[in-house]
């Protein structure tokens, strides 16, 4: 990798995440643990040696480690370590600054559910803690679960799953986008459960990537 060359912090916090997707590949873990192929998928358009060579840079900075699931999956993932875990707080700043001066995407730009929910993570919830709600959006599987009343989103299918939800991607960028309401996005969803733990589980979802006013100073 290249080098700033600088005693700055901030150079130096470059030096291992300042290549070119890097910042992504950390932003695919956030959910946790993905297989190679998912992050293949989770990152259109990054060639296959590129991401070899960002996963071996980043695992030989202690921002990701490779492990195997135990029998019988016997799959290996990558996951974010716990100085990976402390990029988070700045990836939400990146987020939260995209969606106020970021330029608009375009048409033909790609879009994952994943992407849409990291907008919502860390929002007021009024889930209860021990509650959580299994979202399915197509293939892919999510859980909602409150901590410490804020919402947090994880892969893969709810352990315990109060209330499983299925929508179309559709359904949910326009609940995220506040083109539809939470009661309308569980009317347009198949509900497998309690629908008040569904709405309570997608409130915080609600225009949740829709840009925030800046306030006046």
């Amino acid at each position: 990798m290249k080098r700033y060359g600088q005693v700055c912090p901030i150079a130096r916090s470059l030096d291992v995440v300042g290549e070119r997707w890097s910042l992504l590949l950390v932003r695919e873990l956030t959910l946790g643990p993905r297989r190679y192929r998912d992050l293949a998928a989770g990152l259109p358009g990054i060639p296959s040696n590129v991401l070899v060579a960002r996963l071996k840079d980043l695992q030989g900075a202690g921002v990701v480690t490779r492990r195997t699931l135990p029998a019988p999956t016997d799959v290996t993932v990558y996951e974010l370590t716990g100085a990976g875990q402390r990029l988070l707080p700045a990836l939400k700043e990146l987020l939260d600054w995209g969606l106020r001066y970021g330029p608009e995407p375009s048409e033909d730009d790609a879009s994952q559910p994943g992407w849409a929910l990291l907008t919502g993570v860390g929002r007021p919830s009024a889930l209860p803690d021990r509650q959580t709600c299994e979202l399915r959006v197509g293939s892919e599987f999510f859980y909602l679960s409150s901590d410490a009343g804020k919402l947090t989103v994880r892969r893969g299918p709810a352990p315990h799953g109060d209330v499983v939800v299925t929508m179309s991607a559709d359904t949910l960028y326009s609940l995220m986008t506040g083109r539809t309401t939470v009661a309308d996005a569980v009317g347009h969803s198949t509900v497998d459960g309690d629908a008040r733990i569904a709405r309570r589980a997608l409130e915080p979802l609600a225009a949740a990537a829709v840009a925030t006013p800046t306030p006046a100073i």
